[in-house]
C-alpha cells in the first residue's frame, strides 16, 4: 500500500525509514557521540590541501600550489586548538596530525621546490628534494616520541614552519628570472633546512604567550597585512622567527 509503512532494519548500524507520503523522514543523529570526529576533519582537510598542491604543482600552477600549502598549515593550526576546546584531544589525532603533516610540510614542498628550480640542477636537484623529504619524516618521527619535552620549545626547526617557508618563497619570487647561482643558493637554502629539521637547536614554540601579546601581534599582523600584502608579510614573519630562534639558541647556549 502507498501509505503503509516502510521499515528497512540493518543489525549495525540499526537505522529506520520511514515513509510519509513522498518524503522519508530520518532518524536524528547523536551529535554528541560524533563530536571527536571533528577536529579529525581540520587534521584530514590538512592532508586534503596538502595532496592538492601536489596535483598543482605536476600541472605547473606552482603558485596555487604554494597557497594550498598554506591552506594546509592553516588547517593544522586550527585542528589541535579545537582539539582542545572540545576536549577531545588523543593520541589518535596526534598520530595522524603527523600523518598529515608528512604530506603538506614534507612531500608537497620539497615537489614543489623541485618542479619550480631544482630540476633545472639536474640529479643534484632530486636529491636535495629528497634529503627535504627525509629529513621532514625524521622530524615528525622525533617529535611523536618526545612531544612531551618539547612543550616550551621545539627540538628542530617544525615540519610546518620549513614547508611553509618555501611555498611562501615562491610565492614572492614569481617575478625573479632565477639564472644557476640562484638555483644553486635555493638548493643549499633547503638543505640548510633539512639540517635543522633534524637536529637539536631549539625554537621558540610560544605556546605560553599570554592573550595580551596574542591580541598585539594579531593587530600588527593586520595593520602589516592592509599595507604591505598578506604573503609579503608572511615571509618577513618567517624570516623574523629564524633570526629570533638563532638569537635565542645562542643565549641559551651562553
Amino acid at each position: 500500500m502507498a501509505d503503509s509503512k516502510l521499515i528497512q532494519e540493518s543489525s549495525l548500524p540499526r537505522v529506520r525509514w520511514y515513509k510519509k507520503g513522498r518524503r522519508f523522514k530520518l532518524p536524528k543523529l547523536r551529535l554528541r557521540n560524533k563530536i571527536h570526529l571533528v577536529p579529525h576533519l581540520f587534521t584530514l582537510g590538512n592532508a586534503f590541501f596538502g595532496f592538492c598542491s601536489i596535483i598543482f604543482a605536476a600541472h605547473d600552477h606552482l603558485v596555487a600550489a604554494g597557497y594550498l600549502i598554506l591552506l594546509g598549515a592553516l588547517m593544522d593550526a586550527l585542528d589541535g586548538r579545537v582539539a582542545r576546546f572540545l576536549g577531545q584531544a588523543s593520541d589518535f589525532g596526534m598520530q595522524l596530525d603527523s600523518l598529515c603533516d608528512a604530506i603538506s610540510f614534507c612531500c608537497a614542498p620539497a615537489l614543489l621546490i623541485y618542479f619550480w628550480q631544482l630540476k633545472k640542477i639536474g640529479f643534484f636537484g632530486l636529491v636535495i628534494c629528497s634529503i627535504f623529504l627525509l629529513a621532514g619524516l625524521l622530524r615528525l618521527a622525533r617529535f611523536n616520541l618526545s612531544h612531551v619535552q618539547q612543550s616550551h620549545t621545539f627540538i628542530g626547526l617544525p615540519s610546518t614552519i620549513a614547508g611553509c617557508f618555501l611555498a611562501t618563497m615562491l610565492i614572492n619570487s614569481q617575478y625573479i628570472v632565477f639564472s644557476a647561482f640562484l638555483s644553486t643558493v635555493l638548493g643549499a637554502l633547503v638543505l640548510s633546512l633539512s639540517v635543522l629539521m633534524i637536529s637539536k637547536v631549539p625554537f621558540p614554540a610560544f605556546k605560553k604567550v599570554t592573550r595580551n601579546v596574542y591580541a598585539l601581534g594579531a593587530l600588527s599582523l593586520l595593520a602589516f597585512t592592509i599595507i604591505m600584502g598578506f604573503t609579503k608579510v608572511l615571509l618577513a614573519i618567517f624570516v623574523a622567527y629564524f633570526a629570533y630562534a638563532f638569537t635565542f639558541a645562542l643565549i641559551t647556549k651562553r
